[in-house]
C-alpha cells in the first residue's frame, strides 16, 4: 500500500528544490536558486500595477529566453549530473535555465540603466542595484552546481547564452519595439482601455509620480478646507 501511494505521487519541478540533508549550506542555496521565480513574480506585479509597455517587453524577453532554453535543451539532450538518478527523468541540463534567466535579466537591466532608459535621481543606488543583481545571478548559478542540478559547464553555457540574449533583446526593444510598436500600443483603443503607457522618457520617475500625487492630495485638501463665504 505504501509503495502504491509513493508511485502515484509526483511534484511540481518548477518550485521543488532537492538538497542533501547533511549539507550545511543546502537550505540556503535552495532558497537562492528560487530567486528567478521571485523576479518573475515581481515583473508580473509591476505589469499589473504600473501598466508600462517597457516592463511588458521585459517579461516577453524572459519568456523569449525560457523558450530558447527549452529548444536548446531538447536539441542538445545533455543529462544533468548523475548523483541523483531521479533528476535525469525530469529534464535535460544543457544549458542551465536558471543561470540563463538571471544573467539575461541582469544584462538587460544594466543596459537600460547605462543607456539612460531607466532613470533615477541618484547615481549611487542604481549602481548598487545593478551590482547586487549580478551578484545574485552569480549566486544562482553557483547554487545550481552546489545542489547538483547542473554541471559547471552547463551553468557557464547558460550564463553566456543569457548574456548574449540580453544584448539581443535590448536591441529589439530599442530599435523595433520602442520606435514602431510602443506608440501603436499606447495609442490604440485597447491600450488606452488598459491604461498602457511608456514612462521611460521621464527623467526621475519616482520624483515625478511623488510630486504629482502630492500636488493632487494638497489641492484636494485645500478645496475641502476652503472657508465658505457668508452671503
Amino acid at each position: 500500500m505504501e509503495e502504491e501511494v509513493y508511485t502515484a505521487l509526483t511534484f511540481v519541478e518548477l518550485t521543488t528544490v532537492h538538497y542533501q540533508h547533511d549539507d550545511p549550506f543546502g537550505l540556503f542555496n535552495a532558497y537562492v536558486t528560487l530567486i528567478p521565480i521571485a523576479i518573475a513574480i515581481g515583473v508580473i506585479t509591476l505589469i499589473l500595477f504600473r501598466r508600462d509597455v517597457r516592463t511588458i517587453s521585459i517579461f516577453l524577453g524572459l519568456l523569449f529566453s525560457e523558450c530558447t532554453n527549452y529548444v536548446l535543451k531538447k536539441s542538445i539532450k545533455e543529462h544533468r549530473p548523475t548523483i541523483w538518478k531521479e533528476l535525469r527523468k525530469q529534464s535535460y541540463g544543457m544549458p542551465s535555465s536558471h543561470s540563463q534567466f538571471m544573467f539575461f535579466f541582469a544584462v538587460l537591466m544594466a543596459l537600460f540603466y547605462l543607456k539612460k532608459r531607466i532613470r533615477f535621481g541618484s547615481k549611487i543606488l542604481p549602481t548598487i542595484g545593478i551590482t547586487l543583481l549580478f551578484f545574485l545571478a552569480s549566486g544562482v548559478a553557483y547554487s545550481r552546481v552546489h545542489l547538483y542540478y547542473h554541471t559547471a559547464k552547463q551553468v557557464f553555457c547558460g550564463s553566456m547564452i543569457g548574456i548574449c540574449l540580453g544584448f539581443i533583446w535590448y536591441g529589439i526593444i530599442e530599435y523595433i519595439f520602442r520606435p514602431y510598436l510602443f506608440p501603436i500600443i499606447i495609442n490604440h483603443p485597447i491600450g488606452k482601455y488598459f491604461y498602457l503607457r511608456d514612462s521611460s522618457e521621464i527623467e526621475d520617475l519616482l520624483n515625478f509620480e511623488y510630486t504629482n500625487v502630492m500636488n493632487k492630495v494638497n489641492s484636494n485638501d485645500c478645496s475641502k478646507t476652503k472657508p465658505i463665504k457668508n452671503k
